[in-house]
């Protein structure tokens, strides 16, 4: 009977030990135990952190306009002769940006002659610059390089209120492509850029007196450059 007794305390005693979590082994490289009990307590789990790298904070500039004060003050205001000449940018990269230049030319003008006879003279020029610019250093400013396209569309028209038959109508495309080395400097929302550079450029023709065409236009190769202040956004 004592025998019996004996061996009853000492079960009682290993299931009590077997119980306290205080005995607990501790966590090994053989085992790979860990203790979990703060999580299966109640206690929530912590949360991951979630990151998301689209959505990175930047104060850099995504678009620049800029006009060409040089351009069209020597059109507009010595020669009369209504001109705007635009430079877009927008931005596709820390170091890559496409380069839209829009140029819009109108004028007119007419004489009267002694006999009661008039000349009318109208010119109409449009045409766009498409670019893709590699800066030399992020933030996009400072050297860069922009090869470029070129088209341009012209045309005149020759009015003679005596004479109709002498009226005259041409129109002209030119293609053209080159490229261009500048600097640009930004300033807060203030942008300022100039560069130079090579093109080459040739027409396409409909109707008659080539010449006066060509002489509103650049036909053929020679140096190309540019002067831009604008804003940045």
């Amino acid at each position: 009977m004592l025998k019996k007794s004996i061996v009853f305390a000492l079960a009682m005693a290993a299931f009590s030990l077997a119980q306290d979590e205080t005995y607990a082994p501790a966590p090994s490289e053989e085992t790979q135990y860990e203790d979990v009990s703060e999580y299966t307590s109640g206690a929530p789990a912590p949360e991951t952190p979630v990151v998301n790298i689209n959505e990175v904070p930047s104060s850099d500039p995504i678009f620049f306009v800029s006009f060409h004060p040089i351009s069209m003050f020597f059109w507009w205001a010595l020669l009369d002769i209504p001109t705007i000449n635009l430079t877009i940018e927008g931005c596709i990269g820390p170091i890559f940006a496409i380069v839209t230049r829009p140029t819009l030319m109108f004028w007119s003008t007419d004489r009267n002659y002694g006999n009661g006879g008039k000349e009318e003279v109208s010119l109409f020029d449009m045409g766009v610059t498409e670019g893709v610019r590699y800066y030399f250093s992020a933030h996009h400013q400072g050297l860069y390089v922009e090869p470029q396209f070129i088209f341009e569309h012209v045309s005149l028209d020759y009015t003679y209120s005596a004479d109709p038959d002498d009226d005259v109508k041409v129109s002209a495309n030119l293609f053209g492509g080159g490229a261009v080395v500048g600097y640009k400097i930004v300033s807060g929302h203030f942008t300022m850029s100039s560069d130079i550079g090579f093109a080459y450029t040739t027409i396409s023709l409909k109707g008659e007196n080539r010449e006066d065409a060509e002489e509103v236009t650049s036909v053929g190769s020679g140096v190309t450059g540019s002067f831009s202040m604008g804003y940045a956004f």
